[in-house]
């Protein structure tokens, strides 16, 4: 039960991440969505785009696919507690650059997301948190979409063709993440 329960609250986390990120700005917005993943680390909760590069076997592997689902309604909690803020037409703007890049067009800038990712997890997991801090405004400043982060934009401003693009975020995510990690198979081959 505490996997599904921290699972939620990750991406309630990263939902109040991108909250701050669409009233904050470019700036202020991506230097504040760290605050998200320095809790989830520190409270060793369950993140999607924290995991996918760490995984060992099948079962880890399974336990992918209900983590993000759970990350996917952490994050809608949080934008619901957030449905006051105004922020439509931030919201919009993103959503719009998103589906008009479609599945291909979000698929391989999240490979980006993805590496920077599991580079700042890594590193933080080994107490070294500098890399996080900068790491996190770096992918969010490069337009690098979050598979889980993006519920939250999608929430607030749902547009046809929303779906393709998440789709194609999650899987680029799940590439990039796991591009830092790569021997771990080869170790094992």
């Amino acid at each position: 039960m505490k996997k599904y329960v921290d699972s939620i609250l990750s991406g309630f986390a990263i939902g109040i991440a991108a909250l701050c990120f669409l009233k904050g700005g470019l700036y202020i917005g991506a230097a504040l969505f760290a605050f998200g993943l320095s809790g989830i680390i520190y409270s060793k909760w369950p993140l999607y785009t924290g995991k996918a590069g760490f995984f060992s076997n099948w079962k880890e592997l399974a336990w992918l696919v209900p983590m993000l689902l759970l990350n996917i309604a952490g994050t809608y909690l949080a934008t619901w507690l957030g449905v006051d803020m105004n922020l439509e037409e931030a919201a919009s703007k993103l959503v719009e650059v998103r589906v008009n890049r479609g599945f291909l067009g979000c698929l391989l800038p999240a490979i980006g997301c993805g590496f920077i990712m599991t580079m700042s997890v890594k590193f933080a997991r080994e107490g070294k948190w500098i890399p996080l801090l900068l790491g996190i405004p770096t992918f969010v400043i490069c337009g690098f979409p979050h598979c889980v982060a993006d519920i939250a934009y999608y929430s607030i401003f749902p547009k046809e063709g929303m779906i393709g693009a998440w789709l194609g975020t999650v899987l680029g995510n799940f590439i990039g993440c796991n591009l830092p990690t790569y021997d771990r198979w080869r170790a094992n081959s």
